[in-house]
């Protein structure tokens, strides 16, 4: 049994990796940080609490898999997980479409995004 929750942040912008696991290590809670979905593929048998996940992602080396796939792989092994997008994707049609896939909550990354952040992890850790 874990005393702390788990919460993946999977975003390949190594500053958001800063802000956000700042703000939720004070909180008292385990993170683990993945530049790109493909590593955190790896790691669900941890069987984290929430996963935190960006919809688009960019690696000029190699094709990497963005959001909505990386939401499709991990739903196929922990379909319960709870998932927050986090995007600066304002589009209604793929805000849909995530609801549909069963994400818990879309936080587009503008003004006060890491409020309304720590607002979504901490309605969701305590509503489980």
């Amino acid at each position: 049994m874990r005393i702390k929750p788990l919460i993946f942040i999977i975003d390949d912008d190594p500053v958001i990796h800063k802000l956000v696991e700042a703000e939720l290590k004070s909180d008292k809670l385990d993170v683990m940080s993945f530049s790109y979905g493909e590593d955190s593929l790896v790691e669900l048998f941890r069987e984290p609490d929430l996963i935190i996940l960006d919809y688009c992602f960019v690696n000029r080396s190699k094709p990497v898999l963005g959001g909505m796939d990386i939401l499709k792989e991990i739903r196929k092994t922990e379909p319960v997980i709870p998932v927050i997008i986090l995007s600066g994707q304002e589009s209604g049609g793929v805000v849909l479409e995530l609801i549909r896939m069963g994400i818990e909550e879309y936080v587009i990354k503008e003004n006060n995004w890491l409020a309304r952040l720590k607002e979504a992890v901490n309605s969701i850790l305590h509503d489980n």
